[in-house]
């Protein structure tokens, strides 16, 4: 009984440091980027407008053979610098339409898409983790075996990173691809590959692991209150 009521206080614990680390990321990072992001998009799309013009930005991987040295006034003779990754802002002689509006990322509804569900699946991930917490904390309160609704929850996990890798490997090489070619006959070399990230894909193993695990552990813990 000691164990237990030790364990669920750790749960507690890690519940808490759990929502507020994510209160105070939320607070501290997107809002004030999200605030400033979005005046800064109003006021551009203003202006703009007025031009008779649009912008979409491109953001690429250079190939290390193909990096540029980067001048910078002022910057010891001894110390060089050079470029790892390009970022591109592209404006275009057209009106913002409800056709291209959503083109703001390497002129492609695509790219911003998989962004947009990138974000939606890290957001569903987030709360999925806080109800495992939640849920593992009362069943040890209430001396019950581990809800089956959390191994769904957890394979669920697994499946929302997956996707969200993909989404921001396709939105990355839809990236690659607009600016290799808008740099085509320059001296910077953009790589053209499917950046899949691989430790984001021994993630998805481990929660599915973790799912198995779950799932043996509810077994065991029905079998054992059978046998009594």
């Amino acid at each position: 009984m000691q164990n237990k009521r030790k364990l669920h206080k750790h749960l507690l614990l890690i519940y808490i440091i759990y929502c507020a680390a994510l209160t105070v990321g939320f607070l501290a990072s997107f809002v004030p980027g999200f605030s400033r992001g979005w005046q800064s998009a109003q006021s551009s799309m203003a202006r703009e407008e007025l031009q008779g013009k649009r912008t979409y930005y491109v953001s690429a991987q250079l190939l290390n053979d193909g990096r540029g040295d980067l001048p910078i006034a002022g910057l010891s003779e001894n110390v060089a610098a050079d470029i790892d990754r390009l970022q591109l802002h592209v404006s275009v002689p057209e009106e913002y339409t409800p056709g291209n509006i959503f083109k703001v990322l390497a002129n492609s509804s695509w790219a911003y898409l998989m962004l947009a569900v990138s974000g939606c699946s890290y957001l569903a991930i987030f709360v999925l983790i806080a109800l495992i917490i939640n849920s593992l904390r009362k069943s040890i309160r209430d001396e019950q075996p581990i809800r089956h609704s959390n191994i769904a929850r957890t394979r669920a996990i697994g499946i929302l990173i997956l996707a969200a890798e993909l989404c921001q490997a396709t939105m990355q090489y839809i990236n690659n691809r607009e600016a290799a070619e808008l740099l085509a006959g320059t001296s910077y070399e953009v790589a053209l590959c499917f950046p899949i990230d691989y430790w984001n894909l021994i993630d998805v193993i481990l929660f599915l692991f973790m799912a198995e695990v779950f799932s043996i552990g509810t077994q065991l813990s029905e079998e054992q209150k059978l046998t009594i």
